[in-house]
């Protein structure tokens, strides 16, 4: 199969895509900038190829979804007094 690139994929912490982006030459600082804000949202950041006649990946969380939101928060303990 022929490859098409490469892309970022961010995953929220529950597994599900939240954002994707080309790997295009010319674009490194914008990719950059994405990349940086997904990481500091807390998402996890994979760079994987694309090919020719693949699934695109699928979207399945969206802006403003609290369905982590447990996960994320009960690793997180409340200080003690």
């Amino acid at each position: 199969m022929k490859s098409l690139g490469f892309m970022y994929l961010a995953k929220r912490p529950c597994g599900r895509v939240s954002a994707m982006s080309w790997d295009e030459p010319g674009h490194e600082k914008n990719t950059a900038k994405h990349v940086a804000e997904w990481i500091a949202r807390g998402d996890k950041v994979e760079r994987v190829e694309r090919f020719e006649g693949e699934k695109s990946p699928e979207f399945i969380c969206n802006p403003g979804c609290t369905a982590c939101h447990h996960e994320k928060t009960q690793h997180i303990q409340e200080p003690t007094q």
